[in-house]
């Protein structure tokens, strides 16, 4: 039978493939909401579950034959990756007598419902918002810093001593999977020479030179491939301390001119060069500087990144229908004890590896 068009020769037929065009995922997807607005967040994802991308047709169209044309049976193209989405979950407890003498105290029940904190003031307006965002950023260091392979410097890995390891390998992140694509294929990588230096005043002083963060900018595009560069939707993530540079030399440098930005969410502020939106997220300077060293406990672990894609081809898979899976919170009369419970799956995915160019 001829060729519908798409080739699914890449595609698993059965246990467990895609069977259905609704879940093909089109790269041109667009969302933004919280973690959204940084990763495609797919919901109701399973692990195990294979998912097809499609992209899109070759060469097409030649000279007219006039009458009779002869019909080609050109295909787009496909690729299949499968969810590895492990499970997480946050369980804290709470006890009233912790509270007792602190000025949480006048957010707390009296008598004998002392010891129960759900539906006070303390667990609504203090606990919760707080709780939510501590999940949020919770979600984001598994997405972007997971490695189920992480260790601290002394036994081999990146991360600081005294590090609780178990905090970043529940999943592997992106930023595992962005080195990976680079280390298949090097052109895939934009060098920043700054990184290289053993010191962070050394790091930072080598970024402070004149030219070097525009020109890491410049040849970060320069260097994209050109099915990246024709992306209408492209945008660049850096790391709060490459914003830095990057201000100070196009103030400096530019006779005043500034890049203008404007506020997200949490910190994350978005801004324009060269037409290619940018996006600052000091979260990854966060985990970077807390975190991540390398044997000299006075340089950091590649401070200064950078990430040109398009925002759909970095994907977050959750179980859940949303981004933050509920959170349970009672009161264990017999323990005289408030816990707090959460639990969901979340895995991630870089759907197209020829649509990323990574700075580090």
């Amino acid at each position: 039978m001829a060729s519908t068009g798409l080739n699914f020769s890449n595609l698993t037929p059965d246990n467990g493939a895609v069977k259905d065009l609704r879940k093909l995922i089109f790269l041109a997807v667009l969302g933004a909401d919280q973690i959204g607005a940084l990763v495609n967040v797919l919901p109701k994802q399973k692990h195990g579950e294979k998912v097809g991308f499609v992209g899109e047709f070759g060469l097409i169209g030649k000279a007219s034959t006039k009458c009779n044309p002869v019909f080609d049976n050109d295909i787009m193209s496909t690729s299949e990756k499968t969810w590895d989405i492990p499970e997480w979950e946050v369980a804290e407890k709470i006890c009233y007598a912790d509270l007792e003498g602190t000025l949480a105290q006048v957010a707390m029940k009296t008598g004998t419902d002392i010891a129960d904190l759900t539906g006070s003031d303390y667990v609504d307006h203090i606990v919760m918002p707080r709780l939510e965002l501590a999940i949020r950023k919770m979600l984001l260091r598994f997405v972007w810093f997971g490695d189920k392979a992480a260790k601290v410097v002394a036994d081999g890995g990146i991360l600081k001593p005294g590090t609780d390891v178990s905090k970043f390998t529940v999943t592997d992140g992106l930023w595992k999977r962005l080195f990976a694509i680079v280390a298949a294929d090097n052109a895939r990588h934009t060098t920043i020479a700054a990184n290289s230096e053993t010191s962070w005043a050394a790091q930072k002083a080598a970024m402070k030179v004149a030219g070097v963060a525009t020109g890491v900018m410049d040849a970060l595009i320069e260097d994209a491939p050109l099915v990246l560069r024709q992306q209408p939707n492209g945008v660049i993530y850096i790391t709060q301390a490459f914003k830095d540079a990057l201000d100070r030399d196009i103030k400096q440098n530019n006779k005043g001119s500034e890049m203008q930005w404007e506020s997200l969410f949490d910190g994350i502020k978005k801004g324009t060069y060269n037409g290619i939106t940018v996006i600052a997220v000091p979260f990854w300077d966060e985990i970077i500087q807390g975190y991540e060293a390398t044997a000299n406990s006075g340089q950091y672990n590649k401070p200064y990144r950078a990430i040109y894609t398009v925002k759909d081809n970095l994907l977050a898979g959750v179980e859940s229908e949303s981004e933050l899976a509920d959170i349970a919170i009672w009161f264990n009369r017999d323990e005289q004890l408030n816990k707090i419970h959460a639990k969901d799956k979340i895995g991630t995915l870089v759907a197209q590896d020829d649509l990323v160019q990574v700075g580090y």
